[in-house]
């Protein structure tokens, strides 16, 4: 059995695929950098940003997931988490045999889309930082696809949450909620998301993982379906019965719509979504620490 080896795995993503590749019978390998994880499988400490640092730990026909080089404090160390990490991560998968990478990227490459929801094969216009360092990311990944033949899946993830989430609007309007603050919403509360539950992303990876594709593939794991964020606002008073003070803030720093479609990961890595924005909602809700 194929060897996965998971970077980034202390994460809000992390921890939950971990658990599930348990669940699966995968055997586990896992970069730790900082923060440990109380799971019990291979592990062994690094930075991602050390050239050569995974060269003895990537074997022929392991899987690496590269969940490494989301949203930071600072758009340098985010910068180079994604490209560095990920030149270096590429140069030692390319001095072995029948190694599949799965890279998580993010829906927001595609940038403003206010008619439908965005499919991979659409043309990719993103406005903010990190829809173009995702972006620049995926280039890079697809470049050694091309020239070295390496099998490479990205995942473009529509805006995550669920418990344990520190960022993001949902886990900002439930702090906001819980520590009776103010949640600003920008474009007065009208901009438009696409939200999908930690449980249904990591069954997205999951099925990359158990339906492995060759060359250079991008799939959506999204829900194909927007809401806007005071919508969400009222949802969230409505499940925790509390009221949410929100000021509605004119400011549109980024894209006012963002979506994308999934039918090509339901029809080729046979991906669905279960959890509804309620569902899921109601259970972040109660399990929120």
């Amino acid at each position: 059995m194929n060897s996965i080896l998971v970077l980034g795995g202390a994460g809000f993503v992390g921890r939950s695929l971990i658990k599930k590749l348990i669940e699966n019978n995968f055997h586990v390998k896992a970069l730790i950098y900082k923060k440990d994880i109380k799971f019990n499988i291979e592990k062994f400490k690094g930075d991602i940003l050390s050239p050569g640092i995974l060269d003895s730990h990537i074997e022929d026909g392991d899987i690496v997931v590269n969940l490494i080089g989301q949203l930071t404090w600072s758009d340098a160390t985010f910068s180079d988490l994604n490209i560095k990490g990920g030149l270096n991560l590429l140069e030692s998968c390319k001095r072995k045999n029948n190694v599949r990478i799965i890279l998580i990227s993010s829906i927001n490459v595609y940038g403003e889309n206010l008619k439908r929801p965005s499919k991979e094969s659409d043309s990719v216009r993103p406005k903010a930082i990190y829809g173009n360092i995702k972006l620049l990311t995926e280039k890079i990944y697809q470049n050694y696809s091309d020239v070295h033949g390496l099998d490479i899946t990205v995942l473009r993830f529509s805006n995550l949450y669920g418990p344990g989430k520190k960022a993001g609007p949902i886990s900002n309007m439930i702090a906001c909620l819980k520590n009776k603050k103010i949640f600003s919403a920008y474009n007065m509360g009208k901009q438009l998301r696409d939200f999908i539950f930690i449980e249904d992303a990591t069954d997205g990876i999951l099925a990359a993982i158990q339906n492995p594709q060759t060359g250079f593939q991008v799939f959506n794991i999204s829900t194909g379906k927007r809401y806007m964020i005071k919508e969400v606002a009222k949802l969230i008073e409505k499940l925790s019965k509390g009221n949410l003070r929100m000021r509605l803030n004119k400011i549109i720093p980024d894209e006012r719509c963002i979506w994308a479609n999934n039918s090509k990961a339901k029809r080729i890595l046979k991906f669905s979504p279960k959890y509804s924005l309620e569902k899921g909602l109601k259970f972040t809700l109660n399990n929120q620490k």
